[in-house]
């Protein structure tokens, strides 16, 4: 598991509630979902793409190339999500914590496609990634119970440095 995919995931559990998490589930159809998470109260699924690219997000040679790719994993995780989930509201979420201003632009596109075939998609890029790992940060400090999320476990020992 990804440390950024750890921190995904710890966020599900610790600031959402999340009980059920599963990393990395790979897609009989080729690829894989970074991180899955159940909404306590059952009623929706989150299928999450992590990109933690500190660089920029960025897939191949070009934005283009990178929102097609996208596009495709939404498709991927939203057949999955019809298969294996059909009584939950899916959520498609990419989670990136740097994403050039132009390709936020062209992401904002695919999301609005998306409602239109009906897949819910939400981004989590920039400041609002920056936003989400703060809170965490935040329950990381109040927290000192052991636990099995390596990102989490970092964070309450950085947070409770003498």
């Amino acid at each position: 598991m990804d440390v950024g995919e750890s921190l995904v995931g710890s966020y599900f559990k610790y600031v959402l509630g999340c009980k059920i998490v599963v990393y990395n589930c790979h897609l009989e159809a080729g690829g894989e979902i970074d991180v899955i998470a159940l909404a306590p109260d059952g009623s929706r699924v989150y299928l999450c793409e992590v990109a933690t690219h500190l660089r920029g997000l960025l897939y191949g040679d070009s934005n283009a190339t990178t929102c097609t790719r996208i596009a495709h994993k939404i498709k991927r995780a939203a057949a999955f999500a019809a298969a294996n989930f059909p009584d939950r509201e899916p959520v498609f979420m990419l989670w990136a914590p740097a994403v050039s201003r132009g390709l936020a632009r062209e992401l904002a596109g695919i999301k609005e496609s998306s409602a239109d075939q009906g897949i819910a998609v939400e981004f989590i890029l920039n400041r609002d990634y920056t936003a989400c790992i703060r809170r965490l940060q935040e329950v990381a400090r109040q927290n000192i119970k052991t636990t099995d999320e390596p990102a989490f476990r970092l964070l309450q020992i950085l947070e409770h440095l003498r």
